[in-house]
């Protein structure tokens, strides 16, 4: 199980997506000890976390500083996410983290 990342239009139509076989939600304890950060601490591996247009440079900048902290397998998926949300510009979009 993992942490699915969908860029999502406000209709619910799949723009992009990041499936997980597990590296994200491997992480998660990491994402929750983030206590200072503004969305990671909010990414869960047992529910759904959205995340709008004006919270989006702040989810970037906050997965580009877990890089060089997380293994090289979960370094390659957060690349992923990195480049899926850094192509989620659409206004009335929104980026979507799916727990199980």
């Amino acid at each position: 199980m993992g942490i699915d990342v969908h860029w999502k239009d406000e209709r619910g139509a799949i723009l992009g997506a990041v499936d997980d076989e597990g590296a994200l939600s491997d992480i998660s304890d990491l994402l929750h000890c983030q206590s200072d950060s503004v969305c990671l601490r909010f990414i869960d591996p047992a529910g759904d976390a959205c995340f709008n247009q004006q919270q989006l440079p702040i989810l970037l900048a906050e997965l580009r500083q877990l890089l060089p902290n997380v293994s090289a397998e979960a370094s390659a998926h957060l690349h992923a996410i990195v480049r899926l949300l850094e192509g989620a510009t659409r206004t009335h979009t929104y980026i979507w983290f799916l727990g199980d």
